[in-house]
């Protein structure tokens, strides 16, 4: 039933910093310049591939004033995404042209690093390189070196079988042969759950992940979804179409916010492929506010 991750949102305290941080460095497409759609005064913005699939999406609300992370007890933490292989070098070359610190470990392939906001990343080198269609055209980044998709999420929790129970029993993902770990069975993504031994209480700031979705096929197969978590109590906050997908919105276990959104009508619904990311992306439902709505904006 679940396809893969569709998005990953976090975050950040300057729209301009991140949009240079993840198009310029990172090489990735700005997809859609959005609101959040419950506080339209928060900036929501895209970036993913060329054509915004799901499963190469990473997206951020602007919050001016937010202060610090915390990440004690049960936290979303280091996002992976799949570099081809013999791109590592290039990588830590090209993060070092800007001075972004990395650390490199050889034998995994990989590196680790963080975003202006301090949001941990890590790069790995796959048998895989993106392909033409999906290859971004902006950047001077060269398909063969560019990043894919999203490989694994890392979520470190206090309860991490309790975390493992609802991946595999209510979503239906199965486990790999590592230590509390999933993987779909269509994109190949990782979900890693380990355990966070601090009993203080996480706080939410700048590079915080507030949520991972993951996709579904239809808005048939999420009503089913929803049916049964209804049927198992599940602390269900949110159950709503947002134009580009419909979602459901629960909290798992440890109190992570788990969001499964459908795949189509997608990003195509308001911009064509060209386009996207090109203009302020609305919802039907605040159209009528745009003007209001983009002077407390502004530029960024």
């Amino acid at each position: 039933m679940i396809k893969g991750l569709h998005h990953i949102s976090a975050f950040t305290k300057s729209a301009r910093e991140n949009h240079f941080f993840y198009t310029t460095i990172l090489g990735l497409r700005f997809v859609k310049n959005s609101v959040n759609q419950e506080n339209t005064s928060i900036r929501h913005l895209f970036y993913g591939d060329y054509q915004g699939n799901p499963g190469t999406l990473l997206t951020f609300f602007e919050l001016k004033t937010v202060g610090s992370a915390y990440n004690e007890n049960s936290y979303f933490s280091t996002v992976t995404l799949k570099i081809p292989k013999g791109s590592l070098t290039y990588w830590e070359s090209r993060l070092a042209r800007f001075s972004i610190q990395t650390t490199v470990d050889r034998d995994k392939q990989s590196l680790t690093f963080k975003d202006l906001d301090q949001f941990p990343l890590s790069l790995i080198e796959v048998d895989e390189v993106i392909s033409l269609e999906n290859a971004t055209k902006h950047s001077d980044i060269a398909p063969d070196n560019q990043i894919i998709s999203i490989f694994d999420v890392l979520l470190k929790v206090e309860r991490p079988d309790k975390t493992v129970s609802f991946l595999t029993k209510f979503l239906g993902l199965p486990l790999t042969s590592q230590n509390k770990q999933v993987q779909d069975t269509q994109q190949g993504v990782f979900t890693t759950v380990a355990a966070s031994y601090s009993t203080v209480l996480s706080r939410m700031g700048r590079g915080t992940i507030d949520h991972i979705a993951y996709t579904i096929h239809s808005a048939e197969e999420l009503e089913r979804l929803y049916q049964k978590a209804v049927q198992q109590n599940l602390p269900i906050e949110q159950y709503v179409e947002r134009g580009y997908f419909k979602s459901l919105y629960l909290k798992e276990p440890n109190g992570l916010r788990i969001e499964i959104a459908t795949e189509t009508p997608g990003f195509t619904l308001d911009e064509s492929i060209e386009e996207l990311g090109s203009t302020l992306a609305l919802p039907p439902f605040s159209e009528n506010k745009r003007a209001a709505i983009e002077a407390q904006l502004g530029n960024f």
